[in-house]
């Protein structure tokens, strides 16, 4: 009999980079929605969105910030986790990586030089196609086992986690680093996002705040701001990480999976995917402590989301603490779920939620407790965390402390 656990966390997003940072962002409300200073610099166009600033990670940034990201992201799970390459690679591990777009700052700027003189670089491809991080991480740590790469839009991350904890539990290995990340923000992609309606357009009015514009739940919202960033943890076997004294933040406890062919049937998929998980887990609404939403902040999602709860959870739905970090991340899409599944992990270590920021206006059709503007500490035991992606992929993760020992859904 086999658990999932995770014995490693490596966060890369706009408000703080490696564990310590990013929960202690979390915990204050701090935003890391922010101008994009190379919009300025390079092509005169004033636009936010949820940046990682370019300063705070090392390493060569003349090739994919996205893989950078996302390499980074891996390795601070792996020192987080404790497990050197060399360890890695002598184990039976694997590599998970989710995408949600494909990698168009390289895209842009090498359409730019081909236009110009007719030819490009040879490493384009290479350094743009989605499974190139995995990749390039697979290639440093030496990893012989399965290396797989997922597209399913902003549930990509999350995806990649359930397949590799699937991939533990069937014995095939016995850690997997796994998680997402994105880099979006370029001035074509942007803009796209703002004519879908998944970016707010000509700032909001914001002035010199940007901080304010990522507002999950709140009446007034005006679209998901959209971000970049990266998500990384590693998942091994519970007792193959007890045996080297591995600190376990939390246990995989059961995941569904869904798919919404249209708007029409997204609330249905959010409820198939949330009841699959619950099922899987052996657990109650009522056992359920926080819902990390995946609440972007576009009005109709965020009132799906919100209805499909109310059904899942029935009576208890106001009692759970139902929260969206993207109202300090914004939506880095793929890196998304594996952040949100990084902050769950601290929430269950610290016993404390953070805050939904920004939230002034009451909703009626979002009236769930929403953690409004102020973190509070709390009993968090079990986390429910959600993701959808353009497309009509979504997933539910719950994970739990190490309470649940031993019921597990896949045994008799």
């Amino acid at each position: 009999m086999r658990e999932v656990v995770i014995t490693g966390l490596g966060p890369v997003a706009p408000n703080g980079v490696g564990k310590e940072q990013f929960w202690d962002a979390l915990k204050k409300g701090e935003s890391g929605i922010r101008y994009i200073e190379h919009f300025a610099e390079q092509y005169h166009h004033h636009e936010f969105a949820g940046v990682v600033p370019r300063h705070w990670l090392s390493g060569e940034q003349g090739g994919s910030w996205r893989n950078l990201m996302i390499v980074t992201a891996s390795h601070l799970a792996m020192a987080d986790a404790g497990i050197s390459k060399d360890e890695f690679s002598r184990r039976r591990s694997g590599i998970r990586i989710g995408i949600g777009a494909v990698d168009m700052e390289i895209g842009e700027r090498e359409y730019d030089k081909f236009k110009q003189s007719g030819t490009t670089a040879s490493s384009v491809i290479a350094a743009t196609i989605p499974h190139a991080a995995a990749a390039e991480i697979a290639k440093d740590l030496q990893c012989k086992g399965k290396v797989l790469t997922y597209a399913s839009a902003c549930t990509s991350g999350i995806i990649s986690i359930i397949s590799a904890a699937d991939s533990i539990l069937d014995g095939e290995a016995d850690m997997v680093l796994a998680g997402g990340g994105d880099a979006p923000l370029t001035p074509f992609t942007v803009t796209c996002f703002e004519k879908a309606g998944l970016h707010p357009v000509n700032n909001m009015g914001l002035g010199d705040n940007p901080s304010t514009a990522s507002r999950p739940f709140d009446a007034k919202r005006e679209g998901g701001v959209i971000g970049e960033g990266a998500g990384m943890i590693l998942l091994e076997d519970r007792e193959s990480a007890s045996r080297r004294g591995a600190k376990i933040y939390a246990r995989i406890a059961g995941w569904g999976i869904a798919n919404a062919t249209s708007l029409k049937t997204l609330k249905a998929a959010y409820v198939a995917a949330m009841t699959e998980a619950l099922n899987k887990a052996r657990l109650s609404p009522n056992e359920i402590d926080y819902i990390s939403a995946h609440a972007p902040g576009i009005m109709f999602t965020d009132r799906i989301e919100v209805s499909a709860i109310k059904e899942v959870f029935g009576r208890y739905s106001n009692n759970v603490p139902t929260g969206s970090i993207k109202s300090m991340i914004g939506n880095p899409l793929a890196a998304s779920g594996p952040l949100q599944v990084i902050a769950a992990a601290q929430s269950i270590e610290h016993k404390f939620i953070p805050p939904t920021t920004n939230y002034e206006n009451l909703d009626p059709q979002c009236d769930l407790d929403c953690i409004p503007n102020q973190g509070r500490v709390a009993r968090v035991s079990r986390v429910l965390i959600n993701a959808s992606g353009v497309g009509g992929c979504v997933a539910s993760l719950i994970i739990s402390d190490l309470e649940l020992a031993g019921v597990l859904p896949w045994t008799s």
